[in-house]
């Protein structure tokens, strides 16, 4: 056995151990590693910032500008950050949580009863609050994590992890709950990904290329976050201001997150002034806009769209693509085919409208007239996530605590038998 394998098998079997510690700690105890964890990562925030920047100096020459923003820490970013294991601590137990319950004909009483799934393998790529959040998702419904973060984000990482570690141990629990890979080395991963008999499930975020190859190694169930292709449709019936600032702040907030808009569907009746006015808010913003032939007959200043494999992109950048489309049914049929099922929106008074897109987009979130940047756990009131499920099972869309437990069935009988 080399050296990667038993580093793997020290992690996988750690993590398994761990869990079966921490499933059945009180929620007292676990909300008071969350309110330390968060106390220090306010008072310790100059170390991280100093950590933090050893990583963006070392990739400044190798990431996109997009990539380096979301790879910063600030002081805002880590009062965020403790701010969010706050509200995490906050919630209500997510575990033993009875989902149903009856009495069965022959007198037994049947429950389903929440609990957490385990282990898990999280997998993750230039963002260190990451660390934070995913640990305490994680922690919060019971389970135990081993995080892999990507190699850009190593320095702030290993300190985050530490600084969690260090919370667990004050309390005399376990430390392995969060374990931190210390490598970026691939064969590690793939080796990782075969540990099924000691990790639960596995949870990629990332690129395209890494939960591809997560997906196609993994022996252990996964939870997939793929791209993030995020579609606006403006209908003739909406409102022209409200949906220039919606737009702008889809693409232009932070356009390097994986809810920002990839491309906007336009109705083919509005004005060629208005179709002009909505495109010329992200002109001025800097964004470079891909239409066809028959949106650049009507749209000034739009970049050539050479063909459709254009909709398949995931910028994360000031770029962006444009349709015109004959109506809300020509939308929803156009994102079935591009669409990656993270998030999409549409900006209409008309209510059939917004039925329509609602009922026939089959995507994890689906926004009336609002950005499809709040498409994230914060927003939604989970606190943080681990990520967004393009997925259906088991998980869909902003993943929190509740997403990070499954269910046991719980049948109490008097000495009864089956006949």
């Amino acid at each position: 056995m080399n050296s990667i394998e038993q580093y793997g098998d020290s992690l996988a079997q750690n993590a398994k151990k761990a869990s079966t510690e921490i499933r059945s700690l009180s929620i007292d105890k676990r909300n008071a590693v969350l309110v330390s964890l968060a106390q220090k990562l306010k008072s310790r925030s100059l170390e991280i910032i100093k950590a933090n920047q050893k990583d963006v100096e070392a990739s400044k020459n190798t990431l996109s500008s997009a990539m380096i923003d979301r790879l910063t820490l600030n002081e805002a970013r880590i009062l965020d950050m403790a701010s969010s294991v706050e509200q995490i601590a906050a919630f209500q137990d997510p575990l033993n949580r009875t989902l149903e319950k009856k009495l069965l004909p022959n007198g037994m009483e049947l429950s389903r009863i929440s609990v957490p799934i385990g282990s898990v393998f999280f997998i993750y790529e230039s963002r260190p609050n990451v660390t934070i959040d995913g640990a305490s998702l994680c922690f919060k419904s019971g389970n135990a994590v081993v995080l892999r973060g990507g190699k850009e984000s190593l320095e702030s990482s290993t300190l985050l992890a530490q600084i969690f570690r260090e919370s667990l141990e004050e309390h005399q629990i376990n430390p392995n709950a969060v374990q931190l890979v210390q490598t970026p080395n691939r064969e590690l991963m793939s080796y990782l990904l075969k540990q099924n008999q000691y990790i639960d499930l596995v949870i990629p975020r990332g690129g395209v290329n890494l939960i591809r190859t997560v997906v196609e190694q993994s022996q252990i169930p996964v939870i997939k976050h793929f791209n993030g292709i995020c579609h606006i449709f403006v209908d003739k019936s909406a409102d022209i201001e409200a949906a220039k600032n919606i737009l702008v702040n889809a693409k232009t907030q932070r356009p390097g997150v994986c809810n920002a808009m990839e491309t906007l569907l336009l109705h083919q009746d509005l004005s060629d002034k208005n179709l002009q006015d909505l495109v010329q808010a992200l002109l001025e913003k800097e964004v470079s806009i891909y239409g066809d032939s028959v949106a650049r007959a009507r749209i000034h200043g739009l970049k050539i769209l050479e063909n459709d494999s254009y909709f398949e992109k995931e910028y994360l950048s000031l770029q962006m693509n444009l349709k015109i489309v004959k109506d809300v049914k020509e939308a929803a049929e156009h994102i079935e085919v591009y669409g990656s099922g993270h998030t999409e929106a549409v900006l209409a008074k008309d209510l059939e409208v917004q039925n329509y897109f609602i009922n026939h987009v089959d995507s994890s979130s689906v926004m009336v007239n609002a950005s499809t940047r709040f498409a994230d756990g914060g927003e939604y009131g989970l606190g943080a996530e681990v990520g967004i499920s393009t997925d259906k099972l088991h998980a869909r869309g902003p993943m929190g605590v509740e997403s990070l437990c499954t269910y046991k069935w719980v049948l109490v009988g008097d000495g009864h038998i089956r006949g």
